[in-house]
């Protein structure tokens, strides 16, 4: 039985982490054009690309090891081994409050418990520390603020 809860609490957060990852944020982008809700589509595809220029950005200048190192013999690589910021957390983040303006109470609560789940996830996960997802919270925070006043 020991073993047993630790086993189900990692598969949870591997479960959750997928919720920040780009498959997920694809597939939205897609039922969103294909609902053909043109303002919303541009206003993710903005959110998906500028957070992924200023994680590759500030990982290319800065980088921080991953709590699990990674070995790297490229710069695509070098990039990927980096772990500041969380470009999952930041996507989630985006998302939770890009979705959390098209709802009402319950609906925000649920998409900001998940887009903390992502964030722990990556914490439990070891793929990010706090300061990693921090600061992805902070970029999906920036990049939606900067959506609203340019869609």
């Amino acid at each position: 039985m020991a073993q047993l809860i630790p086993t189900i609490v990692d598969k949870f957060f591997k479960d959750i982490s997928p919720l920040g990852g780009g498959v997920l944020y694809s597939l939205v982008l897609l039922v969103v054009l294909g609902l053909q809700e043109m303002a919303l589509f541009l206003r993710l595809l903005f959110g998906f690309l500028l957070t992924g220029m200023v994680v590759v950005l500030i990982r290319s200048v800065y980088f921080k090891d991953r709590p699990q190192r990674r070995e790297y013999h490229s710069w695509m690589e070098k990039i990927i081994a980096s772990s500041f910021p969380s470009w999952h957390t930041a996507r989630a983040v985006f998302l939770a409050l890009t979705f959390m303006t098209l709802g009402g109470v319950y609906l925000k609560v649920v998409l900001g418990f998940i887009a903390l789940l992502v964030g722990y996830s990556r914490i439990h996960l070891r793929r990010h520390d706090y300061w990693d997802v921090l600061g992805g919270m902070v970029l999906g925070m920036v990049t939606f603020f900067l959506g609203s006043f340019f869609f």
